[in-house]
């Protein structure tokens, strides 16, 4: 039915120029501007058979064919409309109108075309909206149940730990089942801090003065454990950022980075953060084989998200060598507060 609507009104505008200019002939003797003008009304109305046709075979729903053909009925009232009302004015003012349904049949086939086009970007832009809101609810559902039974999968791996460490005299059972247990500990905040990066990388996520300070000695004290590497920190007492819980992914990942890539002989990691007047950075230096400068264009995992978090922090992230040898990555970020 919308099908015959849009075919049945490119119809109808053929057939009102055909009679239209037929009577300009038959009243002027001449043929020539007649048949001019007809091509002219008859080029919109073509275009819309040919839509219309495109419409019978498209992959959309009834719903969507109605709203096209809506659409397409919409500007060509409109398109029509806008003559009318400039040739009432001229009529209102006295003035001569000459032959104004030329222009009115252009105006409605026009209109009509570019209303189906509209509705026709109209439907796509909604079609791909509902695509990516079900994959967004997807993915959400599927983040809260991974995330639930993982928790509870490492809680159970814990409470076992915890136990094996209680029950056995063996002191290097004990250390080991002692490193489970801090690593489980690891894993279940990093579990609770996915749902505050997703809520930040989705714009959901509110933004709030955020301390600096214990993330930084979070990540050093993990990663001092974690390898045979020296931390060394230079902190002030508190550094408030605008940012969320998420920015101690962005202060680990820099870190461990740091950490992992170093291949010296001594390794060795120096972490430091500055307050300024407006922001604060967060700098982190190892003597490792080093980076390239553009080596944040291309980023892939964790620099990847360090690079997306900052993004959405406001701040600004860099990559630079350090002398004589190592990387150097700095993060800034907008200042909150005045401590």
């Amino acid at each position: 039915m919308p099908v015959a609507v849009v075919v049945g009104f490119a119809v109808a505008l053929l057939a009102v120029s055909a009679a239209h200019h037929a009577t300009e002939i038959e009243h002027i003797n001449h043929t020539g501007g007649p048949l001019s003008a007809f091509v002219v009304d008859a080029i919109p109305a073509a275009l819309l058979l040919v839509a219309g046709y495109w419409l019978h075979g498209a992959d959309v729903d009834a719903d969507a064919r109605w709203l096209v053909a809506a659409w397409s009925m919409a500007g060509s009232a409109l398109f029509t409309s806008v003559t009318v009302l400039t040739v009432a004015i001229r009529e209102f003012e006295g003035r001569n109108v000459v032959e104004p349904v030329f222009p009115m049949l252009v105006d409605a086939g026009v209109g009509a075309v570019a209303g189906f086009a509209a509705g026709v970007f109209y439907v796509r832009a909604r079609r791909d909206a509902e695509r990516a809101a079900r994959a967004s609810d997807a993915f959400a559902f599927v983040n809260d149940v991974l995330r639930h039974d993982i928790r509870n999968s490492l809680g159970i791996i814990r409470g076992q730990a915890e136990l094996l460490a209680t029950a056995s005299d063996d002191e290097a059972v004990e250390s080991r089942a002692t490193t489970i247990h801090e690593q489980t500990d690891e894993a279940l905040d990093r579990i609770e801090n996915a749902g505050t990066i997703a809520d930040t990388l989705g714009d959901d996520a509110a933004l709030e003065p955020v301390d600096l300070v214990p993330a930084v000695e979070t990540a050093a004290d993990r990663v001092a454990d974690a390898h045979a590497v020296a931390v060394d920190t230079e902190l002030p007492e508190r550094a408030l950022v605008r940012a969320n819980d998420a920015v101690q992914s962005v202060v680990d990942n820099l870190v461990e980075n740091a950490a992992e890539h170093n291949d010296a002989d001594d390794p060795r990691v120096e972490v430091a953060v500055a307050r300024a007047n407006e922001t604060v950075r967060f700098e982190v230096r190892d003597n490792g084989p080093g980076v390239e400068t553009d080596v944040l264009a291309d980023a892939d995992g964790g620099l990847e998200l360090v690079r997306t978090l900052v993004d959405h922090y406001d701040g600004h992230v860099e990559a630079a060598a350090n002398e004589p040898r190592g990387a150097v990555f700095a993060v800034e970020l907008p200042r909150a507060g005045a401590a």
